[in-house]
């Protein structure tokens, strides 16, 4: 796992511009959020998610997520149908600060197409870069 200053940044997974991370599973993809998006947006206390069995096109709104000084959302990284969704956090959304890449998993979807998955997502050095500006940006701006 790379960690870039404090953040970290799982090797093996896809990452969107919003803050997203996707994994491969087979035919399917697992969505969350980032460690950079959790630890930016600090206790996250709501999230919306969408429902199962729901087409989506890629730059929907896929989850709404509020913190006490943050609102913000997680766009549809790529088209498909939304299989499940980790229901839990609806109730309890602490997993997505404390394991956002395990527990604090947000959907699972079956892509219209697996190969827009390393087409249209970050991946390996390309995404470091990304969160590198990120970070600049986000430091440049407090």
């Amino acid at each position: 796992m790379a960690v870039v200053e404090s953040y970290n940044v799982p090797d093996d997974l896809y990452y969107t511009q919003d803050h997203a991370w996707v994994a491969i599973e087979g035919e399917r993809i697992r969505i969350g959020v980032t460690d950079f998006m959790q630890k930016m947006a600090g206790e996250i206390t709501f999230i919306r998610l969408p429902r199962a069995g729901k087409d989506m096109t890629v730059g929907k709104t896929l989850i709404s997520v509020q913190s006490g000084k943050w609102a913000g959302k997680i766009r549809v990284p790529v088209a498909g149908k939304v299989v499940d969704v980790n229901k839990e956090l609806a109730e309890t959304p602490g997993p997505l600060n404390s394991d956002p890449y395990g527990t604090g998993w947000v959907a699972i979807m079956e892509p219209a197409s697996m190969a827009d998955v390393e087409t249209m997502l970050l991946h390996g050095e390309a995404a470091l870069r990304f969160l590198k500006d990120e970070i600049k940006r986000n430091s440049n701006e407090e």
